[in-house]
């Protein structure tokens, strides 16, 4: 994947590309995503073969820049069109959205419809998905370990290896100063504290319903919830569109990076039929 920066705000927004197929396919990271570049990369891959396809990196994620900035899904949806206008990238597009990532494609596509031909649930995270969940713990979580810096500081210490062992050996090193500033950082906090805000702003507007939707569900292990409520959240979520398709998986959350080539099979399979 191509590596590129591109001004947003005055911010620098890092964005990975490959491919040169005439549907371009925007893969949006989930929540606390060190580096969607990396973390992408082997599902970027298989899809290039037919697909211009780009990783953008969310402030706060990759070596985009921190920002301070509102991360309610108005404003980060606003973030990512700018960026595609800036690379002349036309519309409409795909959106390939993994867990959290998929209230952003949501927002998208029911704001602007007209831009999106398709959505992909990369074991996406539906509204209903919340419902159960103490989001305000995990807050209280996150400003736990990003306060003060000296102790974010030390608990990167403690886990940084945990958090690089997906990446490269090669790059690690080289790694770890964006990873120790991401880490718990700001940013991550501001996607906690607007993630109420979001989730309902999401339910109102309802399922952009007339846009092809896939999903590809996991097993459940990795996310908040039972395998089969997961799942469930996920279907009865997808019955209001009138173009929908699902595959269940024996694989965990990060099913994009178990059997990269199955799931990008499935993908184009999908949108062959459908745009």
């Amino acid at each position: 994947m191509d590596e590129q920066m591109v001004a947003v705000g005055g911010r620098a927004f890092q964005v990975s590309s490959g491919g040169s197929g005439p549907v371009t396919l925007v893969i949006l990271s989930g929540s606390n995503i060190l580096f969607p570049g990396l973390e992408y990369a082997p599902l970027a891959d298989a899809l290039r073969e037919w697909y211009s396809v780009l990783i953008p990196s969310k402030f706060g994620y990759g070596f985009s820049d921190l920002t301070e900035a509102p991360r309610d899904v108005d404003t980060v949806v606003e973030e990512y069109r700018r960026v595609l206008a800036a690379l002349k990238h036309p519309f409409p597009v795909v959106l390939a959205a993994h867990s959290m990532g998929f209230l952003e494609a949501l927002h998208w596509a029911s704001k602007y419809p007209e831009e999106i031909s398709a959505l992909v649930g990369l074991d996406p995270a539906t509204p209903d998905a919340y419902q159960n969940m103490d989001l305000a713990s995990v807050l209280h979580h996150l400003e736990h370990l990003g306060r003060p810096d000296w102790k974010r500081a030390i608990l990167f210490q403690l886990v940084s290896h945990s958090l690089l062992r997906r990446c490269p050996a090669s790059v690690r090193k080289d790694l770890v100063p964006a990873a120790r500033r991401n880490f718990a950082s700001i940013v991550w906090i501001n996607e906690a504290k607007a993630l109420p805000h979001s989730i309902r702003q999401i339910r109102q507007e309802g399922p952009p319903a007339s846009v092809p939707t896939l999903f590809l569900l996991s097993n459940g292990k990795g996310t908040p919830l039972p395998k089969e409520e997961w799942r469930m959240c996920a279907r009865n979520y997808l019955s209001a569109f009138s173009t929908s398709s699902f595959h269940l998986f024996e694989l965990p959350h990060d099913l994009y990076r178990q059997r990269p080539k199955e799931i990008a099979d499935t993908v184009h399979r999908f949108l062959l039929d459908h745009l």
